[in-house]
Protein backbone atom coordinates (compact mmCIF):
# COMPACT_ATOMS: atom_id res chain seq x y z
CA UNK A 1 0.00 0.00 0.00
CA UNK A 2 1.57 3.59 -0.81
CA UNK A 3 0.81 6.41 0.55
CA UNK A 4 -1.34 8.08 -1.26
CA UNK A 5 -3.74 5.01 -1.43
CA UNK A 6 -3.39 5.09 2.34
CA UNK A 7 -4.44 8.89 2.07
CA UNK A 8 -7.20 8.01 -0.30
CA UNK A 9 -8.31 5.54 2.28
CA UNK A 10 -8.62 7.91 5.00
CA UNK A 11 -9.83 10.67 3.48
CA UNK A 12 -12.88 8.19 2.45
CA UNK A 13 -13.02 6.52 5.74
CA UNK A 14 -13.82 10.01 6.94
CA UNK A 15 -16.16 11.16 4.90
CA UNK A 16 -17.95 8.11 6.02
CA UNK A 17 -17.61 9.28 9.33
CA UNK A 18 -18.71 13.20 8.42
CA UNK A 19 -22.30 11.21 6.77
CA UNK A 20 -22.70 9.11 9.55
CA UNK A 21 -22.56 12.33 12.34
CA UNK A 22 -25.46 13.74 9.23
CA UNK A 23 -27.37 10.88 9.19
CA UNK A 24 -27.50 11.09 13.79
CA UNK A 25 -28.32 14.54 13.13
CA UNK A 26 -31.14 13.94 10.89
CA UNK A 27 -32.44 11.67 13.03
CA UNK A 28 -33.91 14.08 15.38
CA UNK A 29 -35.98 15.68 12.49
CA UNK A 30 -37.18 12.37 11.12
CA UNK A 31 -40.85 13.66 11.51
CA UNK A 32 -40.76 16.83 9.79
CA UNK A 33 -40.95 16.83 6.06
CA UNK A 34 -38.07 15.36 4.05
CA UNK A 35 -36.33 14.71 7.24
CA UNK A 36 -36.83 10.79 7.06
CA UNK A 37 -35.87 10.88 3.48
CA UNK A 38 -32.54 12.82 4.43
CA UNK A 39 -31.88 10.22 7.07
CA UNK A 40 -31.82 7.36 4.58
CA UNK A 41 -30.13 10.02 1.82
CA UNK A 42 -27.41 10.91 4.67
CA UNK A 43 -26.96 7.13 6.07
CA UNK A 44 -26.66 5.72 1.93
CA UNK A 45 -24.29 8.14 1.33
CA UNK A 46 -22.06 6.93 5.11
CA UNK A 47 -22.31 3.32 3.50
CA UNK A 48 -20.92 4.31 -0.10
CA UNK A 49 -17.82 5.86 1.76
CA UNK A 50 -17.09 3.71 4.09
CA UNK A 51 -17.31 1.01 1.08
CA UNK A 52 -14.83 2.87 -0.59
CA UNK A 53 -12.30 3.66 1.46
CA UNK A 54 -12.28 -0.29 2.61
CA UNK A 55 -11.47 -1.30 -0.50
CA UNK A 56 -8.83 1.71 -0.96
CA UNK A 57 -7.34 0.47 2.24
CA UNK A 58 -7.18 -3.55 1.75
CA UNK A 59 -6.03 -3.40 -2.06
CA UNK A 60 -7.58 -6.75 -2.47
CA UNK A 61 -9.80 -7.91 -5.56
CA UNK A 62 -12.11 -10.02 -3.41
CA UNK A 63 -12.84 -7.22 -0.74
CA UNK A 64 -13.41 -4.29 -3.80
CA UNK A 65 -15.51 -6.80 -5.18
CA UNK A 66 -17.82 -6.79 -1.66
CA UNK A 67 -17.36 -3.15 -1.75
CA UNK A 68 -18.72 -2.36 -5.47
CA UNK A 69 -21.56 -4.69 -4.56
CA UNK A 70 -22.58 -2.64 -1.74
CA UNK A 71 -22.38 0.71 -3.35
CA UNK A 72 -24.14 -0.84 -5.87
CA UNK A 73 -26.94 -1.44 -3.35
CA UNK A 74 -27.29 1.96 -1.43
CA UNK A 75 -27.16 4.16 -4.79
CA UNK A 76 -30.20 3.68 -5.75
CA UNK A 77 -31.91 4.48 -2.36
CA UNK A 78 -29.38 7.34 -2.17
CA UNK A 79 -31.52 8.70 -5.37
CA UNK A 80 -34.73 7.83 -4.39
CA UNK A 81 -34.40 9.15 -0.79
CA UNK A 82 -32.74 12.64 -2.35
CA UNK A 83 -35.88 12.78 -4.76
CA UNK A 84 -38.08 12.82 -1.65
CA UNK A 85 -36.76 15.01 -0.09
CA UNK A 86 -37.51 17.27 -3.00
CA UNK A 87 -41.38 15.88 -3.14
CA UNK A 88 -41.51 16.55 0.55
CA UNK A 89 -39.80 20.38 0.72
CA UNK A 90 -41.75 21.08 -2.40
CA UNK A 91 -45.15 19.49 -1.52
CA UNK A 92 -45.97 17.36 -4.23
CA UNK A 93 -48.47 14.90 -3.10
CA UNK A 94 -48.49 13.33 -6.39
CA UNK A 95 -45.61 11.44 -5.97
CA UNK A 96 -46.29 10.62 -2.17
CA UNK A 97 -49.57 8.47 -2.95
CA UNK A 98 -48.95 5.26 -1.78
CA UNK A 99 -48.84 3.52 -5.56
CA UNK A 100 -46.23 6.04 -6.80
CA UNK A 101 -43.50 5.24 -3.44
CA UNK A 102 -44.10 1.73 -4.09
CA UNK A 103 -43.71 1.19 -7.24
CA UNK A 104 -40.19 3.62 -6.82
CA UNK A 105 -38.87 1.23 -4.15
CA UNK A 106 -40.18 -2.16 -5.93
CA UNK A 107 -37.71 -0.86 -8.75
CA UNK A 108 -34.73 -0.24 -5.77
CA UNK A 109 -36.12 -4.04 -5.02
CA UNK A 110 -35.51 -5.50 -8.32
CA UNK A 111 -32.31 -3.91 -8.93
CA UNK A 112 -31.01 -5.10 -5.69
CA UNK A 113 -32.12 -8.67 -7.31
CA UNK A 114 -29.66 -7.89 -10.72
CA UNK A 115 -26.50 -6.93 -8.30
CA UNK A 116 -26.86 -10.20 -5.78
CA UNK A 117 -27.57 -12.36 -8.86
CA UNK A 118 -25.15 -10.70 -11.24
CA UNK A 119 -22.69 -13.59 -10.77
CA UNK A 120 -24.79 -15.57 -12.99
CA UNK A 121 -25.37 -13.38 -15.94
CA UNK A 122 -23.27 -10.06 -16.11
CA UNK A 123 -25.62 -7.92 -17.09
CA UNK A 124 -25.59 -5.66 -14.32
CA UNK A 125 -22.03 -4.70 -14.43
CA UNK A 126 -18.59 -6.84 -16.32
CA UNK A 127 -14.72 -7.27 -15.68
CA UNK A 128 -16.12 -7.77 -11.46
CA UNK A 129 -14.25 -10.87 -11.91
CA UNK A 130 -10.62 -9.26 -12.92
CA UNK A 131 -9.74 -5.98 -11.23
CA UNK A 132 -6.81 -4.51 -10.83
CA UNK A 133 -4.79 -4.70 -7.65
CA UNK A 134 -5.33 -0.36 -6.81
CA UNK A 135 -8.17 -0.98 -4.67
CA UNK A 136 -9.87 1.04 -7.78
CA UNK A 137 -13.73 0.49 -8.07
CA UNK A 138 -14.12 0.90 -11.85
CA UNK A 139 -16.04 -1.99 -13.04
CA UNK A 140 -17.52 -2.11 -16.57
CA UNK A 141 -21.38 -1.42 -16.67
CA UNK A 142 -23.57 -3.66 -18.03
CA UNK A 143 -27.08 -2.77 -19.52
CA UNK A 144 -29.21 -3.30 -16.31
CA UNK A 145 -26.95 -0.72 -14.51
CA UNK A 146 -27.50 1.37 -17.35
CA UNK A 147 -31.01 1.35 -17.77
CA UNK A 148 -30.97 2.40 -13.76
CA UNK A 149 -28.71 4.86 -14.34
CA UNK A 150 -31.28 6.25 -17.08
CA UNK A 151 -34.28 5.92 -14.11
CA UNK A 152 -32.09 7.44 -11.41
CA UNK A 153 -30.95 10.49 -13.93
CA UNK A 154 -35.07 10.53 -14.65
CA UNK A 155 -35.56 11.20 -11.09
CA UNK A 156 -32.56 14.21 -11.04
CA UNK A 157 -34.19 15.74 -13.65
CA UNK A 158 -37.57 15.62 -12.39
CA UNK A 159 -36.56 16.70 -8.86
CA UNK A 160 -34.54 19.60 -10.29
CA UNK A 161 -37.84 20.77 -12.17
CA UNK A 162 -39.74 21.01 -9.31
CA UNK A 163 -37.02 22.79 -7.47
CA UNK A 164 -36.37 25.27 -10.63
CA UNK A 165 -40.21 25.74 -10.54
CA UNK A 166 -40.10 26.83 -6.96
CA UNK A 167 -36.65 28.66 -7.47
CA UNK A 168 -38.47 30.91 -9.62
CA UNK A 169 -40.97 31.94 -7.54
CA UNK A 170 -38.91 31.53 -3.52
CA UNK A 171 -37.66 34.74 -1.83
CA UNK A 172 -35.55 34.82 1.13
CA UNK A 173 -34.64 31.87 2.90
CA UNK A 174 -36.65 29.96 0.45
CA UNK A 175 -34.79 30.77 -2.31
CA UNK A 176 -31.30 29.82 -0.61
CA UNK A 177 -32.42 26.56 0.65
CA UNK A 178 -34.30 25.65 -3.11
CA UNK A 179 -30.88 26.50 -4.95
CA UNK A 180 -28.85 24.34 -2.21
CA UNK A 181 -31.75 21.25 -2.88
CA UNK A 182 -30.13 22.29 -6.98
CA UNK A 183 -26.69 21.62 -5.87
CA UNK A 184 -27.07 18.77 -3.47
CA UNK A 185 -28.73 16.96 -6.62
CA UNK A 186 -26.09 18.07 -9.23
CA UNK A 187 -23.09 17.84 -7.56
CA UNK A 188 -22.96 13.77 -6.98
CA UNK A 189 -23.70 13.12 -10.48
CA UNK A 190 -21.44 15.46 -12.18
CA UNK A 191 -18.68 14.21 -9.95
CA UNK A 192 -19.81 10.93 -10.78
CA UNK A 193 -19.94 11.43 -14.42
CA UNK A 194 -16.38 12.87 -14.31
CA UNK A 195 -14.96 10.04 -13.09
CA UNK A 196 -16.91 7.58 -15.41
CA UNK A 197 -15.69 9.92 -18.33
CA UNK A 198 -11.95 9.47 -16.99
CA UNK A 199 -11.69 13.34 -16.41
CA UNK A 200 -10.70 12.78 -13.35
CA UNK A 201 -8.54 9.74 -12.11
CA UNK A 202 -6.65 9.35 -8.65
CA UNK A 203 -5.64 5.47 -8.26
CA UNK A 204 -7.82 4.03 -5.64
CA UNK A 205 -10.22 7.25 -4.95
CA UNK A 206 -13.87 6.56 -5.85
CA UNK A 207 -14.32 10.35 -7.15
CA UNK A 208 -17.91 10.27 -6.44
CA UNK A 209 -17.79 10.34 -2.87
CA UNK A 210 -16.27 13.82 -3.01
CA UNK A 211 -19.51 15.21 -4.62
CA UNK A 212 -21.14 13.23 -1.75
CA UNK A 213 -19.47 14.97 0.85
CA UNK A 214 -19.60 18.45 -0.53
CA UNK A 215 -23.20 17.33 -0.69
CA UNK A 216 -23.67 16.45 2.56
CA UNK A 217 -21.78 19.85 3.47
CA UNK A 218 -24.57 21.66 1.97
CA UNK A 219 -27.46 19.80 3.53
CA UNK A 220 -25.54 20.51 7.04
CA UNK A 221 -25.63 23.87 6.02
CA UNK A 222 -29.08 24.05 5.32
CA UNK A 223 -30.13 22.05 8.02
CA UNK A 224 -28.62 23.97 11.03
CA UNK A 225 -28.11 27.39 9.29
CA UNK A 226 -31.40 27.92 6.57
CA UNK A 227 -33.35 25.89 8.99
CA UNK A 228 -34.10 23.61 6.07
CA UNK A 229 -36.42 21.16 7.75
CA UNK A 230 -38.16 23.68 9.94
CA UNK A 231 -39.16 26.05 6.64
CA UNK A 232 -39.86 25.03 3.76
CA UNK A 233 -41.67 26.59 0.48
CA UNK A 234 -44.69 23.98 1.32
CA UNK A 235 -45.12 25.70 4.70
CA UNK A 236 -44.47 29.42 3.28
CA UNK A 237 -47.03 28.48 0.76
CA UNK A 238 -49.99 27.01 2.83
CA UNK A 239 -49.18 29.00 6.35
CA UNK A 240 -48.59 32.03 4.54
CA UNK A 241 -49.73 32.86 0.77
CA UNK A 242 -52.71 30.65 1.72
CA UNK A 243 -53.84 32.75 4.70
CA UNK A 244 -56.56 34.97 4.20
CA UNK A 245 -56.07 37.34 6.61
CA UNK A 246 -53.29 39.65 5.53
CA UNK A 247 -50.09 38.87 7.14
CA UNK A 248 -46.54 40.86 6.91
CA UNK A 249 -43.07 39.91 7.73
CA UNK A 250 -40.87 42.70 8.98
CA UNK A 251 -37.27 42.86 9.92
CA UNK A 252 -35.50 44.07 12.92
CA UNK A 253 -34.90 47.23 10.93
CA UNK A 254 -38.83 47.96 10.13
CA UNK A 255 -38.26 46.76 6.83
CA UNK A 256 -41.30 44.41 4.91
CA UNK A 257 -38.84 40.98 3.80
CA UNK A 258 -42.57 39.52 2.91
CA UNK A 259 -46.24 39.66 2.59
CA UNK A 260 -49.13 37.81 1.19
CA UNK A 261 -51.48 38.78 -1.18
CA UNK A 262 -54.22 39.61 1.16
CA UNK A 263 -52.10 42.02 2.53
CA UNK A 264 -50.78 43.37 -0.47
CA UNK A 265 -55.02 43.94 -1.37
CA UNK A 266 -54.98 45.50 2.30
CA UNK A 267 -52.76 48.21 1.65
CA UNK A 268 -52.58 48.71 -2.10
CA UNK A 269 -49.29 47.97 -2.79
CA UNK A 270 -46.92 45.05 -5.01
CA UNK A 271 -43.88 42.91 -4.71
CA UNK A 272 -42.41 46.23 -4.80
CA UNK A 273 -43.11 46.77 -1.29
CA UNK A 274 -40.59 44.28 -0.28
CA UNK A 275 -37.90 46.18 1.19
CA UNK A 276 -39.75 49.08 1.95
CA UNK A 277 -39.80 50.67 5.62
CA UNK A 278 -42.70 49.99 7.58
CA UNK A 279 -44.04 53.28 7.65
CA UNK A 280 -44.36 53.56 4.24
CA UNK A 281 -46.23 50.35 3.48
CA UNK A 282 -48.76 51.32 6.47
CA UNK A 283 -48.77 55.10 5.59
CA UNK A 284 -52.30 55.38 6.23
CA UNK A 285 -51.87 53.45 9.38
CA UNK A 286 -49.12 55.41 11.49
CA UNK A 287 -50.18 53.60 14.28
CA UNK A 288 -49.35 50.41 13.16
CA UNK A 289 -45.30 51.05 12.91
CA UNK A 290 -45.17 50.79 17.01
CA UNK A 291 -47.86 48.30 17.22
CA UNK A 292 -46.50 46.25 20.89
CA UNK A 293 -45.25 42.87 20.36
CA UNK A 294 -46.81 39.84 21.88
CA UNK A 295 -50.55 38.03 22.79
CA UNK A 296 -50.96 40.09 25.85
CA UNK A 297 -50.91 43.27 24.11
CA UNK A 298 -54.07 44.95 23.41
CA UNK A 299 -54.68 44.59 20.22
CA UNK A 300 -54.73 47.35 17.64
CA UNK A 301 -58.30 47.88 15.30
CA UNK A 302 -58.46 49.24 12.34
CA UNK A 303 -60.53 49.70 9.37
CA UNK A 304 -59.84 49.64 5.55
CA UNK A 305 -61.86 49.48 2.17
CA UNK A 306 -60.76 46.65 0.13
CA UNK A 307 -62.27 45.79 -3.06
CA UNK A 308 -64.54 48.75 -1.99
CA UNK A 309 -65.78 46.88 0.54
CA UNK A 310 -65.73 47.74 4.16
CA UNK A 311 -63.35 45.66 6.47
CA UNK A 312 -62.25 45.55 10.23
CA UNK A 313 -59.28 43.78 11.06
CA UNK A 314 -57.31 43.23 14.81
CA UNK A 315 -53.43 43.46 14.80
CA UNK A 316 -51.54 40.97 16.37
CA UNK A 317 -47.59 40.75 16.57
CA UNK A 318 -45.47 38.22 16.83
CA UNK A 319 -41.56 37.63 16.97
CA UNK A 320 -39.63 35.60 14.67
CA UNK A 321 -37.22 33.48 16.88
CA UNK A 322 -34.57 31.44 15.21
CA UNK A 323 -34.65 27.93 16.34
CA UNK A 324 -31.41 28.06 18.55
CA UNK A 325 -34.03 30.38 21.19
CA UNK A 326 -36.13 27.41 21.06
CA UNK A 327 -34.03 24.97 21.75
CA UNK A 328 -32.06 26.90 24.29
CA UNK A 329 -35.16 27.25 26.14
CA UNK A 330 -34.49 31.37 25.99
CA UNK A 331 -37.00 33.57 27.75
CA UNK A 332 -35.69 36.35 25.86
CA UNK A 333 -37.32 35.92 22.21
CA UNK A 334 -37.48 40.09 21.59
CA UNK A 335 -33.87 39.97 21.80
CA UNK A 336 -32.86 37.07 19.94
CA UNK A 337 -35.97 37.61 17.15
CA UNK A 338 -35.48 37.87 13.47
CA UNK A 339 -38.25 40.14 12.73
CA UNK A 340 -41.98 40.58 13.44
CA UNK A 341 -44.72 38.98 11.98
CA UNK A 342 -47.92 40.76 11.79
CA UNK A 343 -51.00 38.95 11.30
CA UNK A 344 -54.19 41.13 10.15
CA UNK A 345 -57.32 39.32 11.86
CA UNK A 346 -60.58 39.88 9.62
CA UNK A 347 -63.16 40.30 12.70
CA UNK A 348 -65.49 42.25 10.25
CA UNK A 349 -68.37 39.48 10.96
CA UNK A 350 -67.65 39.40 14.71
CA UNK A 351 -67.82 43.22 14.80
CA UNK A 352 -71.05 43.26 12.59
CA UNK A 353 -72.19 40.22 15.07
CA UNK A 354 -71.16 42.03 17.97
CA UNK A 355 -73.03 45.61 16.73
CA UNK A 356 -76.51 43.40 15.86
CA UNK A 357 -76.58 41.69 19.43
CA UNK A 358 -75.86 45.21 20.82
CA UNK A 359 -78.68 46.99 18.79
CA UNK A 360 -80.57 44.01 19.78
CA UNK A 361 -80.23 44.01 23.68
CA UNK A 362 -81.21 48.02 23.59
CA UNK A 363 -84.62 47.21 21.98
CA UNK A 364 -85.31 44.51 24.12
CA UNK A 365 -84.35 46.74 26.96
CA UNK A 366 -86.19 49.60 25.69
CA UNK A 367 -89.11 47.69 25.37
CA UNK A 368 -89.29 45.81 28.70
CA UNK A 369 -88.88 49.06 30.42
CA UNK A 370 -91.89 50.28 28.38
CA UNK A 371 -94.07 47.17 29.13
CA UNK A 372 -92.91 47.29 32.89
CA UNK A 373 -93.78 51.07 33.11
CA UNK A 374 -96.98 50.70 31.06
CA UNK A 375 -97.85 48.20 33.22
CA UNK A 376 -97.00 49.32 36.04
CA UNK A 377 -99.28 52.11 36.38
CA UNK A 378 -102.53 50.75 35.69
CA UNK A 379 -101.26 47.79 37.65
CA UNK A 380 -100.86 50.40 40.91
CA UNK A 381 -103.94 51.91 40.06
CA UNK A 382 -106.08 48.81 40.05
CA UNK A 383 -104.23 47.18 43.32
CA UNK A 384 -104.94 50.65 45.58
CA UNK A 385 -108.26 50.39 44.72
CA UNK A 386 -108.62 47.15 45.73
CA UNK A 387 -107.03 47.93 49.05
CA UNK A 388 -109.74 50.29 49.64
CA UNK A 389 -112.44 48.20 48.55
CA UNK A 390 -110.89 45.25 51.21
CA UNK A 391 -110.84 48.01 53.56
CA UNK A 392 -114.89 48.54 53.17
CA UNK A 393 -115.80 45.00 52.91
CA UNK A 394 -113.31 42.66 52.40
CA UNK A 395 -114.44 39.41 50.79
CA UNK A 396 -112.66 36.48 49.23
CA UNK A 397 -113.17 37.44 45.66
CA UNK A 398 -111.09 40.16 46.14
CA UNK A 399 -108.47 38.39 48.09
CA UNK A 400 -108.36 36.46 44.77
CA UNK A 401 -107.84 39.69 42.58
CA UNK A 402 -105.14 40.84 45.13
CA UNK A 403 -103.49 37.62 44.22
CA UNK A 404 -104.01 38.05 40.26
CA UNK A 405 -102.13 41.74 41.23
CA UNK A 406 -99.39 40.02 42.99
CA UNK A 407 -98.89 37.15 40.33
CA UNK A 408 -98.36 40.00 37.52
CA UNK A 409 -96.15 42.28 39.48
CA UNK A 410 -94.00 38.95 39.64
CA UNK A 411 -94.64 38.19 36.15
CA UNK A 412 -93.38 41.84 35.17
CA UNK A 413 -90.05 41.32 37.00
CA UNK A 414 -89.43 38.20 35.90
CA UNK A 415 -89.83 39.61 32.54
CA UNK A 416 -87.54 42.77 33.10
CA UNK A 417 -85.34 39.99 34.26
CA UNK A 418 -85.63 37.70 31.20
CA UNK A 419 -84.62 41.09 29.06
CA UNK A 420 -81.91 41.19 30.78
CA UNK A 421 -80.51 38.58 31.51
CA UNK A 422 -78.86 37.21 28.22
CA UNK A 423 -77.13 40.50 27.56
CA UNK A 424 -73.38 40.20 26.81
CA UNK A 425 -71.26 39.64 29.49
CA UNK A 426 -68.41 42.37 30.01
CA UNK A 427 -66.75 41.85 33.08
CA UNK A 428 -66.50 38.23 35.22
CA UNK A 429 -64.64 37.36 38.21
CA UNK A 430 -64.18 34.61 40.27
CA UNK A 431 -66.91 33.05 42.09
CA UNK A 432 -66.91 29.99 44.47
CA UNK A 433 -69.72 27.94 44.08
CA UNK A 434 -69.88 26.87 48.03
CA UNK A 435 -70.17 30.11 48.97
CA UNK A 436 -72.69 31.35 46.38
CA UNK A 437 -74.65 28.76 47.47
CA UNK A 438 -75.19 29.40 50.61
CA UNK A 439 -75.79 32.57 50.08
CA UNK A 440 -78.62 32.08 47.88
CA UNK A 441 -80.16 29.59 50.35
CA UNK A 442 -81.12 32.76 52.60
CA UNK A 443 -82.06 34.68 49.94
CA UNK A 444 -85.06 31.99 48.97
CA UNK A 445 -87.37 31.04 50.67
CA UNK A 446 -86.77 27.37 51.59
CA UNK A 447 -89.74 26.11 53.83
CA UNK A 448 -87.97 22.61 55.39
CA UNK A 449 -86.03 22.15 52.22
CA UNK A 450 -82.43 20.54 53.02
CA UNK A 451 -79.28 21.74 51.40
CA UNK A 452 -76.36 20.07 50.48
CA UNK A 453 -72.92 21.36 49.02
CA UNK A 454 -70.17 18.79 47.56
CA UNK A 455 -68.05 21.30 45.44
CA UNK A 456 -65.22 23.49 46.22
CA UNK A 457 -65.55 24.84 42.27
CA UNK A 458 -64.61 28.25 41.19
CA UNK A 459 -65.72 29.67 38.07
CA UNK A 460 -65.69 32.91 36.12
CA UNK A 461 -69.05 34.79 36.44
CA UNK A 462 -70.82 37.93 36.52
CA UNK A 463 -71.25 37.37 40.59
CA UNK A 464 -74.79 39.39 40.45
CA UNK A 465 -75.95 37.31 37.11
CA UNK A 466 -74.92 33.98 38.64
CA UNK A 467 -76.50 33.92 41.95
CA UNK A 468 -79.76 35.07 40.16
CA UNK A 469 -79.01 31.45 38.47
CA UNK A 470 -78.76 29.54 41.63
CA UNK A 471 -81.15 31.50 43.24
CA UNK A 472 -83.79 30.42 40.45
CA UNK A 473 -82.78 26.31 40.09
CA UNK A 474 -82.83 26.61 44.15
CA UNK A 475 -86.68 28.17 44.14
CA UNK A 476 -87.68 25.80 41.07
CA UNK A 477 -86.98 22.56 43.17
CA UNK A 478 -88.53 24.01 46.02
CA UNK A 479 -91.79 25.02 43.96
CA UNK A 480 -91.96 21.92 42.13
CA UNK A 481 -90.15 19.06 44.74
CA UNK A 482 -91.78 19.75 47.54
CA UNK A 483 -91.22 21.80 50.60
CA UNK A 484 -88.89 18.99 52.07
CA UNK A 485 -86.96 18.50 48.91
CA UNK A 486 -83.26 18.04 49.29
CA UNK A 487 -80.93 20.05 47.05
CA UNK A 488 -77.26 18.75 46.21
CA UNK A 489 -74.86 21.18 44.73
CA UNK A 490 -71.65 19.55 43.57
CA UNK A 491 -68.65 19.45 40.45
CA UNK A 492 -69.24 17.95 36.99
CA UNK A 493 -66.38 15.04 35.99
CA UNK A 494 -63.22 16.86 35.21
CA UNK A 495 -63.87 20.00 37.32
CA UNK A 496 -65.89 20.94 33.45
CA UNK A 497 -68.56 22.83 35.53
CA UNK A 498 -71.17 22.35 38.84
CA UNK A 499 -74.63 20.96 39.02
CA UNK A 500 -77.99 21.33 40.92
CA UNK A 501 -79.92 18.03 42.00
CA UNK A 502 -82.73 17.35 44.22
CA UNK A 503 -84.92 14.34 45.13
CA UNK A 504 -88.40 15.76 44.18
CA UNK A 505 -90.64 13.91 41.60
CA UNK A 506 -88.45 14.63 38.60
CA UNK A 507 -88.97 16.17 35.04
CA UNK A 508 -91.49 14.49 32.68
CA UNK A 509 -89.34 13.16 29.93
CA UNK A 510 -91.54 14.92 27.09
CA UNK A 511 -90.96 18.29 28.86
CA UNK A 512 -87.34 18.28 29.15
CA UNK A 513 -87.40 19.65 25.68
CA UNK A 514 -89.36 22.34 26.58
CA UNK A 515 -88.18 23.00 30.03
CA UNK A 516 -86.35 26.49 29.47
CA UNK A 517 -88.68 28.31 26.68
CA UNK A 518 -90.20 31.12 28.11
CA UNK A 519 -93.70 30.82 29.12
CA UNK A 520 -93.42 26.55 30.02
CA UNK A 521 -94.49 25.53 33.39
CA UNK A 522 -95.95 22.49 34.59
CA UNK A 523 -97.39 24.22 37.59
CA UNK A 524 -100.39 26.47 37.93
CA UNK A 525 -98.75 29.48 39.75
CA UNK A 526 -96.11 29.49 37.84
CA UNK A 527 -94.78 32.29 35.46
CA UNK A 528 -93.09 30.20 32.82
CA UNK A 529 -90.07 32.13 32.97
CA UNK A 530 -87.74 31.32 35.92
CA UNK A 531 -85.59 28.82 34.01
CA UNK A 532 -85.86 30.36 30.91
CA UNK A 533 -83.55 32.95 32.48
CA UNK A 534 -81.29 30.03 34.11
CA UNK A 535 -80.69 29.39 30.37
CA UNK A 536 -80.11 33.00 29.13
CA UNK A 537 -77.87 33.75 32.14
CA UNK A 538 -75.69 30.64 30.99
CA UNK A 539 -75.59 31.56 27.57
CA UNK A 540 -74.49 34.61 28.37
CA UNK A 541 -71.92 33.31 30.02
CA UNK A 542 -70.78 30.52 27.15
CA UNK A 543 -71.66 27.86 29.13
CA UNK A 544 -73.90 24.72 28.04
CA UNK A 545 -76.85 23.85 30.32
CA UNK A 546 -78.57 20.57 30.16
CA UNK A 547 -80.99 18.61 32.58
CA UNK A 548 -81.17 14.99 33.66
CA UNK A 549 -82.50 12.52 36.39
CA UNK A 550 -80.80 12.86 39.57
CA UNK A 551 -79.40 9.57 41.08
CA UNK A 552 -82.88 10.06 44.01
CA UNK A 553 -85.15 10.16 40.87
CA UNK A 554 -85.14 13.73 41.31
CA UNK A 555 -83.82 16.75 38.67
CA UNK A 556 -80.60 17.63 37.69
CA UNK A 557 -79.55 20.83 35.96
CA UNK A 558 -75.67 20.73 34.60
CA UNK A 559 -73.59 23.59 33.87
CA UNK A 560 -70.42 23.39 31.90
CA UNK A 561 -68.70 26.20 31.80
CA UNK A 562 -65.64 24.82 29.78
CA UNK A 563 -62.89 27.59 30.67
CA UNK A 564 -60.96 25.47 32.53
CA UNK A 565 -62.60 26.65 36.20
CA UNK A 566 -61.27 24.77 38.38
Amino acid sequence: MTPSTLAVSFLELTIGVVCLAITALSWRYRERPGGLPLVVMAFSAAIWSVAAGVASLFVSPDVTRAAQTVVYIVIGPAAVAWFYVVVEYSGHEWWKQKLVVGGLLGLVGLEWVGILTNPLHHLYATGMTDLPQSGLIDPTPGVILYGYTLVRVTLMLIGLSILLERYASARGVSKIQTASLVFTGVLPVSTGFLELMDFVRIPGLDFSVIGIVLSSGVVLWALFYADFLEFVPVARVTLFENMTDPVVAVDTDGRVVDLNGRAKLLFGVGDDAIGMPTTAVFEEYPQLSTAPVGTSAEPIEITAEVDGLQYQYELAVSPIVPRSAHTSGSKDALNSSLGFLFVFRDVTLQKQREQAIERKNDRLEQFASVVSHDLRNPLNVAQGWVALARDDNDSESLAKVTQAHERMELLIENLLTLARSGNAISETKPVNIAELAHTCWQTVETADATLTVDTDLTVHADPARLQELVENVLRNAIDHGGEDVTITIGTLGDDRGFYIADDGGGIPLEAKEQIFESGYSTGQDGTGLGLAIVAEIATAHGWRIGVTDSGEGGARFEFVTERGDS
